[in-house]
């Protein structure tokens, strides 16, 4: 998870995630808290690049979507897909996919991009996970 939102009211992963480390293994990124942020996706995913088979998928979302794309086309041998919330660009790789877009209407309780931490995130992307599977 590359988070672009500020810190969390109770830091590490959200509670709508936890529930799901479990079965899923989750690693949170918030970006303002990692000015090089790109740099230290880039070592994580180098990271498993001996692994035979590896598995990993990328969740962020809005504004830093266009930053992601970018650094994973570096690695699309490593990672599965590329999940995003809200994206501000066009999402044209063949690897990945808008899973929630908000209309941006008054209806709309929460504006775009919708924090990752929002049970609608966590369904969409875990149905998107699932779908793999």
């Amino acid at each position: 998870m590359i988070d672009p939102a500020g810190g969390a009211p109770h830091d590490g992963i959200p509670a709508t995630w936890r529930d799901l480390t479990d079965r899923l293994r989750v690693v949170w990124l918030r970006v303002p808290a990692a000015p090089g942020w790109q740099s230290t996706v880039d070592a994580v995913l180098t990271k498993h690049s001996h692994e035979e088979h590896p598995v990993l998928d990328v969740v962020s979302s809005g504004p830093i979507a266009a930053d992601v794309l970018e650094l994973v086309r570096r690695h699309e041998d490593l990672v599965r897909s590329v999940l995003l919330v809200d994206p501000e660009v066009p999402v044209d790789a063949p690897f990945a996919r808008a899973v929630v877009r908000s209309d941006g209407s008054a209806d709309d309780r929460v504006p775009p991009p919708l924090p990752l931490g929002h049970p609608d995130v966590v369904f969409h992307v875990v149905e998107a996970l699932n779908a793999f599977e």
